[in-house]
């Protein structure tokens, strides 16, 4: 029986079917305005393709992020909504790492890996992890909201060659340039973060509550705030 995952933490919504021996399908979501919002219908689309409900699932695993406010919302609650009905289990999975795991198919082992995504007002989503065996993930900067500057000063201080991966690589506008660091362009399949990925590492071990990790304050809360700060001026 096949677990479902999904990762709505970037822009094109990715989902995969994943039995043991490895991924049976997979599919990304053009990025568009409402993407989030298809992830439902695509599922059912994505099991159709290779014979199977919904009643065939053994279990859920959902990207947590950190990503946009309300495209992890719509991930998780479809997650957790589901298996609620179907009563089987849903684990959480950090979206940065199996963004990692991509990105170290196009580095030498041991290497450092970057994965990147935008996280707009001018900061990226970003860690650094050394790749290890297997699906092995050894993380040496935390998942955070950084501006791309401040990440390149983290790999300056690291002083390694770096692969650095993701849709925040054209976001940070030229920031992450630097020798010894490869940058994937997001069209490259090892840039682009795969939902089986997700899978990968709750087997490795990393699995995680199925609660969203944002990483900072949503846009909504900033908003709020300076409004609050605002109106006492």
């Amino acid at each position: 029986m096949p677990t479902f995952a999904l990762d709505t933490s970037t822009a094109s919504p990715a989902l995969a079917l994943v039995h043991d021996d490895g991924p049976i399908a997979e599919l990304w979501l053009a990025p568009e305005p409402g993407a989030g919002r298809r992830v439902l219908e695509a599922a059912h689309g994505l099991l159709a393709s290779v014979g199977a409900t919904t009643a065939d699932l053994d279990a859920i695993v959902v990207g947590v992020g950190p990503g946009g406010f309300t495209g992890l919302r719509i991930g998780l609650a479809t997650a957790l909504g589901l298996g609620q009905a179907l009563g089987i289990p849903v684990t959480g999975a950090s979206s940065l790492e199996a963004l990692a795991l991509g990105v170290a198919e196009a580095a030498p082992a041991g290497a450092l890996v970057v994965p990147v995504l935008d996280a707009r007002r001018g900061e990226l989503f970003a860690a650094v992890y050394r790749t290890g065996d297997g699906n092995g993930l050894q993380e040496l900067a935390a998942p955070q909201a950084i501006p791309p500057a401040g990440l390149a000063a983290v790999l300056d201080g690291l002083g390694e060659p770096a692969w650095i991966g993701g849709d925040g690589v054209p976001a940070a506008g030229g920031a992450l340039d630097g020798p010894g660091r490869t940058l994937l362009p997001p069209t490259a399949r090892a840039a682009r973060l795969s939902a089986s990925a997700l899978v990968a590492r709750v087997r490795a071990g990393a699995g995680m509550p199925a609660r969203p990790v944002y990483a900072r304050l949503p846009d909504a809360e900033v908003n709020r705030r300076a409004a609050v700060a605002g109106a006492g001026a």
